[in-house]
Formats: structure tokens, sequence, C-alpha cells
């Protein structure tokens, strides 16, 4: 499986998390918050770290400029959401929020950045796939940190 295969996966896991906390009852709705932290901060961070400097070579710069923003921008209503997952109300307009940013992020990556990373060697993001998810663990630990522990927007 190389790093593309691993990003798309990612993708429909996280599309899976929103499904499964749409079809969960209340009180499991707050640990599929958590997870659904976990799983996006881990792909933004392998986006960020290895693959958007990457991708800049081959994608128009403003496009990934936008990703990034994006990545922003769902870092922020995580930790909106971490910080509201015991709150019913608060928690769903987030998660609402969240999905649409997300779903619109998802889309346009697998429309104009991956298939044109697929040209790219594996060696040009400077490690393998299974090191790029070992190395991204690492540093998404840091990242739900830091979430945990900021003020809510």
């Amino acid at each position: 499986m190389d790093i593309i295969d691993v990003l798309i996966q990612q993708h429909r896991d996280v599309e899976a998390l929103f499904e499964a906390y749409r079809a969960a009852p209340d009180d499991e709705r707050p640990e599929l918050c958590v997870r659904l932290a976990e799983a996006l901060t881990l792909h933004s961070t392998i986006e960020e770290r290895w693959v958007y400097p990457v991708a800049r070579s081959v994608v128009h710069g403003s496009r990934i400029d936008f990703s990034v923003e994006e990545h922003g921008e769902m870092t922020q209503l995580l930790s909106e959401l971490l910080h509201a997952r015991w709150d019913e109300r608060r928690r769903e307009t987030t998660v609402r929020q969240l999905e649409a940013v997300v779903a619109h992020h998802l889309a346009e990556e697998e429309r104009d950045v991956y298939p044109r990373l697929r040209k790219v060697e594996e060696g040009a993001f400077g490690l393998s796939s299974t090191e790029l998810a070992r190395s991204a663990s690492d540093a998404r630990r840091e990242a739900l940190r830091q979430l945990a522990v900021a003020a809510p927007p």
C-alpha cells in the first residue's frame, strides 16, 4: 500500500466514523468525538508534515495553501468538539460543521491533489507508508494534547 492509498483509506475511515456517530445512541457520541479527533489529527499531521511539501511541487501552491487553511478550520472545530462533547446541543452543531468542512476537503483532495501525487515516487516523501504512519502517530499524540488543553473558540 502506498502513501496515497493510506490517505484515501483514512478518508474512508473518517467517513465511517461520521456514519457511526449519526447511528450511535447519545451516550456513545462523546467517545466517537474523541475518535474523530484522533483520526482527523493523524491525517492532517501526515499531510502537513510529509505530503503537502511534496505536493507543492506537483499541485498548484494555492490549492495546497487552501488545504492547509481547511486543516486549520478542522483543528478549531475539533478543539471545540472535544470541549463540547458532553453538551448535546453544542456537540451536534459542531459535528455538523465539522462534517461539512471535512466532506469538502476530502472530495477536493481526491479530485485535485491525490491523482497528481500518484505520479510521485514514494521515496520523495522521505519515508515509506509504514514509517510515515509510525512517525505521524507520535506527532498526533502531541497535537491531540494541544487540542485538549486549547481554550474552546
